[in-house]
């Protein structure tokens, strides 16, 4: 239907029209697929084009029945007419002609949250609604204490159901909303309650007790374990190639077992058995006989027969296993090479391990990816086979791209959302380990998408009704993460590594998501030494620095900004409270770090920061202060005296950071406070503590000494030279 026929024509489809569009769909979609308006149960993922997309169903069986028709009739013009004038033409609109998957099916579910209350106060028809009932509605979100965000967006989708007067049926068209008069906003008529302030980031970071070990597992996984995974599952597959399926049995074949049994008995084998959870399931064979239970899968594979014929034979001559020994599981003929600190990680990989194996190894490359490239969920599950490639450039550095998909703000000439978006112009740039995931991922499988939804250890038939896309989603990713969690931490018991446990994260389930915000976390708060990638953090953030720094449109850039600025903003806070303490302050730039506390205390203390606030303090020449929990400093970062970075000035030197690799003791960037001499003098005790030890080497002894006669100068220096604020006051005056 055009805009044009809509006008004259208000929107009233029989049961038999489609919802969706034939030409808004995948192409391939067959029209009789597609959902009609008579249906309850509109499934819209047909409106992606996503590799990723699963079933994104709407019901309206449990919408209020007085009300349905009305609605459903209201979205349906929402998905076939563009978006009116009204709306789109709007100051700052953000609104496209055809509205996207999410938020479509947002809108649908703020109507249903909009009809049920209505239905509880006896309104029956839109007719019913006035100005003063929706004012009450918004009111009644205020008290729900939802996030504005959730509350913004269900009041914005009444007002679209204003917008789409025009092209509606009487019974259906709405009163103009009060928070759509000149002069008024949506926020005007929703509380204040735990509103979230401007610019505020609600993506958790993952807890650093939970990263550090799961990236220790993830890149061990995909460097260490990697080729005796690779090499099961290819076994794995091989055998399950070779079992026959049901009904396909040749007359003498039951005697190959029975001959492969008797080679067993003169050669002193041992039979291949279910272990693990396959083995509790088949407790009950094993008790009826005696014995554990034969694995079939793998008998038949190796044999080239049925499971039923093995099951059959193993039965009718039962006889013939009595005398032979049975191997405790079924180990695949594959040696294992890998290690953990010098110490072979499993003795054998068994037939029931490769695939759950092959699967983590998936799960293992997507937390690398994911993690190391600043890359967005849906970027990295786009992701293809032959999109990494290795640059040489010519002064002899290696570059490393990554060529795939993005989707945020991609759109076609109508300002529609590409629900397929388009490939990246700028490659992302990443580290070594990053290519290296996706090498294992195509050495894994053969298909085109690196995460396809075909490496799964089981799979379920999907109604007819229901869509799925050829890749991975984001639910079925996190259960994998879990998983993998649980793998991981099986392994570290099992090697007795009880320090690389994962424990279970404070804010919940570990999402891809949350890895962007994390990693740039990681970058600013802990420096090289502290977990799995050590100093290659500094070559994490140059990489997404140059990913990024050519983009205009805000990107990972923003995320290692924001994450920048509250370290500089907690290790301001924390100069001020020692300072308030009363602490004393030592070093060359002792002045620069005192001025720097009060101008902090005096502008940013006791708010929360705005974006503009943020911006300014991360711009501030004046307010570059970095701490290290670990160190026995803190650098008040100017370029023009840093000796840690050698490199000529490229930009503004604001967006330099001191390079913790390089700290020379000699730079004028240096203060101290009492906490520094405070934790060399802890380290110190420590020290004396392993000197006391008479058998240990006596490299490591002159070490020790060395390193205690370092931190006693630092003492020394700090209480030769310390200063209080208020020294720096008297100055000053």
């Amino acid at each position: 239907m055009t805009l044009a026929l809509a006008a004259l024509q208000p929107v009233d489809p029989g049961p038999g029209a489609l919802v969706i569009p034939l030409h808004r769909t995948r192409p391939g979609t067959r029209r009789e697929a597609l959902p009609l308006f008579g249906h309850l149960r509109w499934e819209l993922a047909f409106l992606s084009r996503s590799a990723s997309a699963r079933s994104k169903a709407f019901s309206w069986s449990n919408f209020p029945a007085a009300l349905r028709d009305s609605f459903m009739r209201i979205a349906w013009a929402m998905i076939n007419i563009s978006t009116p004038a009204v709306l789109q033409d709007r100051l700052n609109s953000s609104t496209r002609p055809f509205m996207a998957l999410g938020t479509l099916f947002q809108t649908l579910t703020a109507f249903r949250y909009f009809a049920r209350w209505l239905d509880k106060r006896g309104i029956t028809t839109i007719g019913q609604i006035d100005r003063q009932v929706l004012e009450e509605y918004a009111a009644s979100l205020g008290e729900k204490g939802f996030t504005n965000t959730v509350d913004e967006r269900r009041l914005f989708a009444i007002t679209r159901i204003w917008a789409y007067a025009p092209f509606l049926l009487p019974e259906d068209q709405l009163v103009m909303p009060p928070w759509d008069d000149p002069g008024s906003a949506i926020t005007d008529f929703l509380d204040d309650f735990e509103r979230s302030a401007p610019g505020e980031n609600d993506t958790e970071v993952i807890h650093p007790a939970t990263m550090s070990p799961l990236l220790v597992w993830a890149l061990r996984t995909v460097v260490d374990l990697s080729a005796d995974i690779l090499a099961a599952y290819r076994e794995w597959q091989r055998l399950t190639a070779r079992i026959r399926p049901p009904g396909t049995a040749v007359a003498g074949q039951g005697r190959v077992l029975r001959d492969w049994l008797q080679q067993q008995r003169r050669n002193g084998g041992r039979l291949p058995t279910y272990t693990g959870h396959t083995e509790r399931c088949l407790a009950r064979q094993h008790t009826a006989s005696g014995r554990p239970p034969l694995n079939n899968q793998y008998l038949a594979g190796l044999l080239n027969l049925s499971e039923g014929q093995i099951i059959q034979t193993a039965r009718d001559h039962a006889h013939e296993l009595e005398g032979l020994a049975f191997a405790d599981g079924a180990p695949l003929r594959v040696a294992v090479a890998g290690t953990v600190d010098g110490q072979s990680w499993t003795q054998a990989i068994d037939f029931t391990q490769a695939r759950p194996l092959a699967v983590h190894l998936s799960t293992a490359a997507l937390l690398t990816i994911g993690y190391l490239s600043g890359m967005r969920p849906e970027e990295v599950l786009h992701l293809e086979r032959g999109c990494s490639s290795r640059e040489e450039r010519e002064n002899g550095t290696v570059r490393y791209r990554i060529t795939g998909r993005h989707f945020k703000g991609v759109t076609d000439k109508d300002g529609n959302t590409l629900p397929e978006g388009e490939i990246r112009p700028e490659p992302w740039t990443v580290i070594e380990l990053v290519d290296r995931a996706v090498k294992v991922l195509e050495a894994l499988h053969g298909e085109q998408l690196l995460f396809p939804r075909s490496m799964t250890q089981a799979t379920r038939t999907f109604d007819a009704e229901e869509y799925q896309g050829q890749g991975l989603d984001s639910p079925t990713v996190s259960d994998r993460i879990k998983r993998f969690i649980g793998w991981a931490n099986q392994q570290a018991v099992r090697l007795g590594r009880d320090h690389e446990i994962i424990p279970a994260d404070p804010h919940g389930s570990v999402t891809l998501r949350r890895l962007r915000r994390t990693v740039a976390w990681f970058i600013y708060r802990l420096p090289g030494g502290r977990i799995a990638l050590g100093l290659q953090y500094g070559h994490v953030g140059t990489s997404m620095a140059e990913s990024y720094g050519g983009r205009t449109k805000a990107d990972m850039l923003e995320v290692l900004d924001f994450e920048e600025t509250l370290a500089i903003a907690d290790a301001l806070a924390e100069a001020s409270d020692r300072l308030e303490a009363g602490e004393s302050v030592s070093g060359p730039a002792a002045d620069r770090y005192i001025a720097a506390a009060r101008e902090f205390t005096a502008t940013y203390g006791g708010g929360f920061l705005t974006k503009s606030q943020l911006r300014n303090l991360r711009n501030n020449p004046r307010l570059r202060i970095f701490e290290d929990p670990d160190a026995l400093l803190t650098c008040n970062y100017d370029f023009y005296k840093a000796l840690c970075d050698p490199e000529p000035l490229d930009g503004s030197p604001t967006r330099r950071m001191p390079n913790r690799a390089r700290c020379n003791p000699a730079c004028a960037n240096i203060s101290r406070t009492d906490t520094h001499i405070r934790r060399a003098e802890n380290q110190i005790e420590e020290i004396d503590a392993e000197l006391e030890d008479q058998l240990a080497p006596k490299p490591l002894r002159l070490r020790h000494q060395q390193c205690r006669s370092a931190k006693e100068g630092i003492i020394e220096r700090h209480q030769a030279d310390r200063r209080k604020p208020a020294d720096t006051a008297k100055d000053d005056a």
